[in-house]
Order: C-alpha cells, then structure tokens, then sequence
C-alpha cells in the first residue's frame, strides 16, 4: 500500500494521543516564568546572549527556559516589563496612594530610601516600631504591598529598574491620572 492509499489521518485521534503523552512526561509548561524571571534576564542580557541564559537556568537551576522564549521577551521588552509590572501594579498603587503627592516616582527610589520610607525610620527606634505596628493592624494591604514590591520590585538592581522607566512611564502616567 502506497502513502498515498493509507486511510486518512484521524486528526482527533491524533491529538488525544499527543495530550496522553503530555500527561505522562514531564510538566515543562514555563509560560509565567519568562515573565517572572524577565528583569533578571533582562539584565543578564547585557552579557549573555540568550541560548547561553537558556543554558545557565537549565544547567544551574534545573529550569527549562528556551532560547526561543527568552529572545522573544526580549525582543519586545515594553511588552515584556508591562507584564512584569502587571503582578505588582496592586501592589504600587496601595504604595502610591500613601505617598504624599500621590505618584509612583517611589519604585524609581533605591531599595534603601523605599525602605527608610517604609519603615518610619524618620520617626525614631519606638516611633517607627510603633507607626509599623499601626500600619501592619489597620492597613494590612498596605503592609503587604510594602513586603511584595520589596521582594519582587526592590529586588531587581536599581540600573535594571531605571532601564525599564522608559518602558512603564506611559503606563504609569495613566494609573496616576486616575487616583
């Protein structure tokens, strides 16, 4: 029988073998984790390319990141900060809110004066603990929005967040032109 008088092909079939198999081998499904990890690469990118940070994270880090992937978050990095900044944007309004003038020049700061900030180290050792202690009880939201934009914006170096200011302004200008 010739390729050509083969029955034709079961397209549905097909497809319900190709999803058993992605049952049953490994979960390598990284969709939210260029994003996750987008600042990071972004900065590593000055100086490696894209299969060698691919390599790093496999090798290193046991995560499955492709070349591919990393070259296309790269390859539109305002589309790739927006994202990024799409998990913490609750998060950067609740601060902005509570600065006085309301604005997100904020996440532009070093990690440590959003921290001196933060911490009420202005109003001394018992004033600050004690404008801590009110904040943690009476504004829980605002608490954990200093502790998230902490961890997932103050981590990234403060080089790396100035290079993605020409890519949020825009969108942080709209955000402030609602509060």
């Amino acid at each position: 029988m010739s390729q050509d008088e083969q029955k034709p092909l079961d397209l549905t079939e097909i497809g319900q073998k190709l999803v058993g198999h992605s049952k049953s081998t490994e979960f390598t499904a990284t969709r939210g984790l260029v994003i996750e990890l987008f600042p990071f690469i972004f900065e590593a990118s000055e100086r490696m390319s894209a299969r060698a940070i691919s390599r790093f994270l496999a090798e290193e880090q046991r995560i499955k990141l492709s070349q591919v992937t990393i070259t296309r978050a790269l390859g539109d990095p305002k589309k790739s900060w927006l994202s990024y900044f799409e998990n913490i944007e609750p998060a950067a309004i609740t601060i902005a809110k509570w600065f006085k003038p309301a604005s997100f020049k904020f996440l532009f700061f070093s990690k440590s004066d959003f921290d001196t900030r933060m911490n009420f180290e202005k109003e001394g050792m018992i004033g600050g603990v004690v404008a801590r202690g009110t904040v943690a009880l009476f504004r829980p939201d605002r608490a954990a929005a200093s502790k998230l934009l902490r961890e997932k914006w103050f981590g990234i170096g403060m080089g790396t967040r100035l290079k993605a200011k020409p890519y949020l302004e825009e969108h942080l200008m709209n955000l402030e032109d609602k509060f």
